[in-house]
C-alpha cells in the first residue's frame, strides 16, 4: 500500500487495544533506504504517554494498520523523544 505524506499527516493514531495516542505530525524517513522510520506524533492529553513535550517519536514498525486511523501495537511501543 502507497500512501501520501498528505493523507498520513492530521490522521489519528490508536493502540490496538483501543486507547487514544494522538495525531500524526509529521514523518520520519531514512534517506539512505527511502524507508519511513517513525511517526513524529502530537500527543493527546488522554494519552497514557502523555508528557509535557509537545510530540513524540513512534517507531513506524510498531504500525498494525493504516486505515481511518493508524492503529499502532501498544506491546512494541518504545517512545523515543
Amino acid at each position: 500500500m502507497k500512501l501520501s505524506f498528505k493523507s498520513l499527516c492530521g490522521r489519528s493514531i490508536v493502540g490496538d487495544h483501543g486507547s487514544i495516542v494522538g495525531t500524526v505530525n509529521d514523518l520520519v524517513i531514512d534517506e539512505k533506504t527511502g524507508r519511513l522510520v517513525s511517526l513524529n506524533v502530537e500527543v493527546s492529553e488522554q494519552s497514557a504517554i502523555y508528557k509535557k513535550e509537545p510530540s513524540v517519536f513512534i517507531p513506524y514498525r510498531t504500525v498494525s494498520a493504516v486505515r481511518d486511523v493508524v492503529v499502532v501495537d501498544e506491546s512494541k511501543m518504545a517512545i523515543n523523544n
